[in-house]
Parts: structure tokens; C-alpha cells; sequence
């Protein structure tokens, strides 16, 4: 059922990388909009070859696959979020002739500079695609606010209690619409689980993560998570259905903790493990991502939940002692 790059229509990519930047404003230019998650190992090794080996393994890998497959790429489109991921896109602009778009995410709370620069990026992708975006925003916005709204259904079941959804299954719907598909599955096979329920938090769950989260779901049941690659989007909810709408649902939802101060990154987080009835959090790092990195015991201290830290490249050599790790994780939280 998941989605593998060849199953991918002719249709051009516009490659993204920020929760921050909207889809709906991508998919008006008639292309796709295609969140880059790669996480192959394989694609690691080759992004040595552009990146140093102590970049970002989801950077390495996302500049393996896009200039592996530049001719699907129309353009790409980051912001200023993170320094590795912007240093992603100077390279894939010195080694292809793919146009690049940089926003500047503020790192403070403030409205007007995402206002601007959201119209700054409508601009350029106007003047690429020859299209005229806010004529075609209204489809947009429907088309992918009811994506938002089935995914919602699924992850209430993974909220339920017991949890009737896996998250490797939700994990599988979420790649459609993060590669820019709108045809979602919805059908999957509901087993009630008992498991310790944990909040899963930290790094980009890639689009090669589902054999991680199925050994987490060994022992554990994933009920929510706040990383990118799985539910982050399920924050995004359009009442207007014009730019400025878009702006304020982008705007709105809980930001990284690279927004300063990151209060409401952390009250959004506990709101949800409170919601969500968590046993414990798994906080899943990438290597040299030192941002989550440097937070993790600041949110041991405020959620007051047992934290299991994982850290990887996402090669996962190491299999055996993280099955270890995990299932004695399981049995601590376990009544």
C-alpha cells in the first residue's frame, strides 16, 4: 500500500521541506507538492558525495534523491528554520539547474515577516509556473482541508482508547499526502491494543521509518506525535478560503522549537500528551540534530513521563539492543 516514487504520475514535483510552507499555495501552480523525507540509507551514503559526513542524515539523503531525480523537479522550496536543511538547498542549487526558494522563517513571534514572505514565494512561483495562484486557491484549499479531515478520523483512532489504529498504518496514509496525493487510503486493519501509550517526539519520521515504528509497536502504542513526517499537519485547519486564510492557519499551528521563546511549542505538547493519556514519550533524534537534542531534559522535567531516547542515522545497525532497550521501556510502563 505505500507509495513508491515510480508509482508517481508524470505530473512535476515542487519539492518542500517546512511544515510552515503551504501546499495549497505549491498545488496551484499545477504541480505536486513533494515533502522531501528521504531516509534510505543507501541515499546517505551517495549524499556523502555533496555533504559532509557529519551533516543531517535526512539532509544527506534528500540531496542524493533530488539530484537522482532532478528531472521530476520543477522547483524546491525551503525556509530558514533549520541551518543544515538551508545549507540543503545551496548544494542541490550548485549541483542542479532546479530553481531554489528560500523563505525566511522568523525565529520570534512574528506574523508580518511569514505575511511577506508568503507573498514574496506566490510571486516567484506566478512568475515560474505561469499560473495565477489565488484564482486557483479555492480548489486547493478544499481538496487538501479534506485530506486533513479523513486523516483526522484516522488518528482519532489511534487516540482511542485501546488504540484501534497503528501508526506505522497512519504512517502509510500520511506519505500520500506528504508526496502530494490526494487518493488517501482510509482502510486498515483495526486491532485494539493495550500496549504502554507513548507520545512520540523529536526528528523527521522518513518515508522509509515504517520497519522503526512497527518495532516500536512491538511493545508500545504510538497514540500522537509531534514530529515531521507523520500528524504535524493535522494543526493546519482553513476557515478562509483565500491567502489570507492560509496565512493564518500556517502561521497558527504549534511551531518547532526553533521558534523563541518555544512556550507554545511545549504547552501544545503537553496538552496533547494529557489528551492523548501517555504512559511515557519516545524522543527520536537524528544524529547531529542538537537542537532536540539539547531539549530533551527540559521536557523530562516539564511532562514529568519516563523518556526513551532514541537516537540514529536511520540505518538502525544497532537492531537488537534497540529491541532491547524497547521492550524494557514497555514492561517499566506497563501497570
Amino acid at each position: 500500500m505505500e507509495l513508491n516514487p515510480s508509482d508517481i504520475p508524470d505530473t512535476r514535483l515542487i519539492g518542500y521541506t517546512c511544515p510552515h510552507i503551504p501546499i495549497e499555495i505549491l498545488s496551484s501552480t499545477g504541480c505536486k507538492p513533494y515533502c522531501l523525507l528521504h531516509g534510505d540509507y543507501a541515499l546517505m551514503q551517495q549524499g556523502t558525495r555533496y555533504a559532509r559526513i557529519d551533516a543531517c542524515p535526512l539532509v544527506r539523503a534528500n540531496i542524493a534523491y533530488v539530484i537522482e531525480n532532478k528531472s521530476k523537479f520543477a522547483a524546491l522550496v525551503g525556509t530558514t528554520g533549520c541551518d543544515m536543511s538551508r545549507r540543503m538547498f545551496d548544494i542541490l542549487g550548485e549541483h542542479t539547474r532546479i530553481p531554489v526558494y528560500l523563505m525566511h522563517m522568523p525565529r520570534t513571534d512574528n506574523r508580518q515577516i511569514f505575511s511577506n514572505e508568503i507573498d514574496w514565494l506566490v510571486k516567484q512561483l506566478e512568475y515560474l509556473s505561469g499560473e495565477k495562484i489565488t484564482e486557483r486557491l479555492v480548489r486547493e484549499i478544499e481538496s487538501w482541508e479534506t485530506v486533513r479531515r479523513i486523516m483526522r478520523e484516522l488518528d482519532a483512532k489511534r487516540m482511542s482508547r485501546p488504540t484501534t489504529l497503528l501508526t506505522s498504518d497512519f504512517h502509510t496514509a500520511a506519505q500520500y499526502y506528504y508526496k502530494g496525493e490526494v487518493n488517501i487510503p482510509t482502510t486498515f486493519s483495526e486491532k485494539p491494543s493495550s500496549k504502554p501509550r507513548v507520545y512520540l517526539i523529536g526528528s523527521e519520521v522518513s518515508y522509509e521509518s515504517g520497519d522503526f515504528l512497527r518495532l516500536l509497536e512491538d511493545d508500545l502504542s504510538i497514540v500522537g506525535d509531534f514530529v515531521c513526517g507523520l500528524s504535524r499537519f493535522l494543526n493546519i485547519s482553513i476557515s478562509e478560503k483565500n491567502l489570507s486564510g492560509i496565512k493564518e492557519a500556517y502561521y497558527n499551528q504549534p511551531p518547532c522549537i526553533y521558534r523563541r521563546p518555544n512556550r507554545v511549542f511545549y504547552d501544545h505538547v503537553a496538552g496533547q500528551i494529557k489528551k492523548r493519556i501517555c504512559d511515557g514519550i519516545i524522543g527520536f533524534t537524528l544524529d547531529y540534530c542538537d537542537s532536540y537534542e539539547f531539549e530533551l531534559k527540559k521536557m523530562e522535567e516539564r511532562f514529568r513521563l519516563p523518556l526513551l531516547r532514541i537516537r540514529t542515522d536511520y540505518s538502525f545497525q544497532k537492531i537488537s539492543q534497540l529491541k532491547t532497550r524497547i521492550t524494557a521501556f514497555g514492561e517499566m510502563l506497563a501497570p
